[in-house]
């Protein structure tokens, strides 16, 4: 059966490779229209060969793009062009070399210095001082200031000098001061691939696989559920009954639906056949034998449920000494004798109840496996599996009118570390790029997995994208800024690989070095 699945232009990879799992075809023709995102990668190509493979699936391209054929063909699928076919061009993917630095000049249009030309400075006249009042007196011939004035002068001193020193204290401790910001270099990472978790892998970036961890859990349960059917029965009573044997040493066989009858003419017979042993002979006096069996009642009804009788006869030994030397004793009531209508678990009522106990001890088996794994295990939907063991249903239904199932079943759940997954893939980003870039930031999320319970083995399909800055050594830049004059300072941050453009702020505006103490240099990195 072929099946023809019509992509759209923004459609992943991983969202294709969905739709062919899901598609029942054992051969898939895809429908790729122009400017579709598969188009951008040949590994896109070769992550819908290798599903396909594996999931002995045959694909098949068709479309007018010509890129898209060539690098269908390039990965090993067939595929053609609906109208015509052009022959075939060798090509390959170029990633194009970075800029070349930029020249000093254009560094210094980047630098932004943050002292101001002095020159540009407005100088202003210091406004007049205004001049200490003072209130004359007149003592003999003598002009002298009054107390009042000495005082006042004196409190101002006093505070001037408390204020200059507070000052002082904080200029010396808060300055001068450094603000550096760097713009490094920037490179994005993306993979849309599957993952293999193996119990017996080992984290491996370059195979792309983790290990797994598989928890099993069994549980059973009995659960009672409403008979909703009815139906007329007749039922005999049944119980215990011990059969005696005073005649002699010799074992007596009894067959199956042997006769006893009570004193008041109830009629039970022997459910299956039995052999009374034969009685023991002590100092010349017989002492009886005996063994217990079950009964059941002659016919149906509640009349037959009857309380302990000592003495059942056998009418079979009638009329021989056999007569007297057997019979039997109930020492328990006989019950279960009825006529009537009852209840009686329908078939729906059963299969009802059968996915009501499986839902039950599904619930309960996930949420102890949950509860027991250790922290930062990752399970997908598709890493559980849950199995009944054995179910037993009883029909018979108690006095409330319920039957009940007695079930067993079993989970298995495939697990990984959430933390492998991040790992494997931020080292191929970094392989790939280069050690000299670190992941500032990344997103990961889950596609489908197919799970393998019998080997603890399980493909998933994850999408992952990552932003990688140049490394800075910042405090490798402290160190040789300290003390440095500005000019010396952009030659030292622009001889740094990876730095795109800076800005530096150096405070107050009149200081023309970085500061010698490193706690008032701060760098930061956009």
């Amino acid at each position: 059966m072929t099946k023809k699945i019509t992509v759209n232009k923004s459609d992943e990879a991983a969202i294709i490779v969905e739709k062919i799992i899901e598609s029942d075809a054992k051969e898939v023709i895809l429908s790729i229209p122009r400017f579709s995102h598969l188009a951008e990668s040949l590994s896109n190509f070769h992550l819908l060969k290798r599903e396909a493979e594996t999931l002995g699936k045959k694909v098949l391209i068709e479309s007018v793009d010509d890129r898209v054929v060539e690098l269908a063909a390039l990965s090993g699928l067939k595929a053609v062009n609906p109208f015509f076919t052009k022959s075939k061009k060798q090509f390959s993917d170029i990633v194009a070399p970075r800029a070349k630095q930029k020249s000093e000049e254009s560094q210094k249009a980047h630098f932004i210095p943050s002292r101001f030309a002095v020159e540009s400075l407005e100088e202003k006249p210091p406004a007049p001082r205004q001049r200490l009042g003072m209130k004359l007196f007149s003592l003999s011939k003598f002009w002298l200031p009054s107390l009042s004035v000495f005082r006042r002068v004196s409190w101002q001193w006093v505070l001037a000098v408390v204020i200059i020193t507070a000052v002082s204290w904080v200029l010396l401790k808060e300055l001068p001061r450094a603000d550096i910001n760097l713009v490094v270099q920037k490179s994005e990472w993306s993979y849309n691939d599957s993952i293999l978790a193996d119990k017996s892998a080992k984290v491996d970036p370059q195979s792309l696989t983790v290990p797994s961890q598989i928890f099993t859990q069994k549980k059973n349960a009995e659960m009672r559920f409403p008979a909703t059917g009815k139906k007329q029965v007749e039922r005999k009573a049944i119980g215990k009954m011990v059969v005696y044997n005073s005649y002699s040493s010799e074992a007596q066989p009894l067959v199956a639906n042997t006769r006893f009858i009570s004193p008041d003419g109830k009629l039970f017979r022997l459910v299956k056949g039995i052999v009374v042993p034969g009685a023991k002979i002590i100092e010349g006096q017989i002492v009886p034998s005996n063994i217990e069996t079950d009964v059941v009642a002659d016919q149906a009804g509640p009349e037959y449920n009857i309380e302990p009788v000592k003495l059942f006869t056998i009418p079979g030994f009638k009329g021989s000494p056999k007569y007297q030397a057997f019979y039997g004793e109930s020492k328990e009531s006989m019950a279960g004798g009825f006529i009537g209508e009852v209840a009686y678990p329908t078939p729906d009522d059963i299969k009802s109840a059968k996915a009501r106990v499986a839902q039950a001890l599904g619930d309960d088996l996930k949420a102890t496996i949950f509860s027991q794994m250790p922290e930062g295990f990752k399970i997908l939907n598709e890493a559980t599996s849950f199995s009944t063991v054995s179910q037993t249903v009883k029909e018979e239904v108690d006095g409330e009118n319920n039957f009940s199932i007695f079930s067993e079943a079993k989970m298995t759940v495939i697990g990984f570390k959430d933390s492998d997954v991040l790992d494997i893939l931020r080292l191929r980003a970094q392989e790939e790029r280069g050690m000299e870039f670190k992941i500032q930031a990344s997103d990961l999320k889950y596609g489908l997995g197919r799970a393998d319970f019998q080997s603890g083995k399980m493909s998933f399909l994850v999408e992952f994208r990552a932003s990688l800055w140049h490394r800075v050594d910042i405090e490798s830049l402290k160190n040789r800024s300290a003390g440095r004059p500005e000019n010396d300072l952009k030659a030292i941050i622009f001889a740094l690989p990876g730095v795109e453009s800076a800005t530096v702020s150096l405070w107050p505006f009149w200081v023309g070095k970085v500061p010698v103490d490193l706690g008032k240099i701060r760098i930061t990195v956009d």
